[in-house]
């Protein structure tokens, strides 16, 4: 009888501890931020301006960027980060190589986990080239729907 009560709390336990890290919600919202700097993102360069970053619905792991005017737009692939402390404030992060602008990670204000960018072959080629980079970042405010 012991044995009946106590296997449904261990198979609790077990599937607790194997669920997936990736299942931890990453970026939910639409953010918007602006740049006064191109940058590349992906294997996309994009011009100094507005944009807003979302996750594709079916695929929470990859972004879609796209320009305020429309024009632009891009996918990039992310991994979930988790943060020690959560931030008050949305921030985009650039890796800065020279003068050469990567985004590298966002960050939702309010949120425990943010997305990093995978490198992208042009951002591998330039930390070669250029060394350790340094880190800029822009605040972010949460789009409407």
């Amino acid at each position: 009888m012991k044995n009946s009560i106590h296997s449904p709390l261990l198979i609790l336990v077990l599937v607790g501890f194997m669920w997936p890290a990736g299942a931890i919600a990453q970026i939910v919202n639409r953010i918007n931020f602006t740049t006064t700097f191109p940058f590349t993102v992906g294997n996309t360069k994009l011009p100094a301006g507005s944009y807003t970053i979302k996750p594709m619905e079916t695929e929470p792991d990859v972004m879609e960027i796209s320009s305020a005017d429309g024009k632009t737009s891009g996918l990039f692939e992310t991994m979930t980060t988790e943060l020690p402390k959560i931030p008050a404030k949305g921030e985009i992060v650039f890796k800065k190589y020279d003068d050469n602008y990567f985004l590298s990670e966002i960050y939702e204000g309010g949120a425990r986990t943010g997305a990093m960018a995978i490198k992208s072959h042009a951002e591998r080629q330039q930390s070669k080239k250029s060394g350790t980079p340094t880190r800029e970042s822009v605040t972010t405010t949460k789009a409407t729907p």
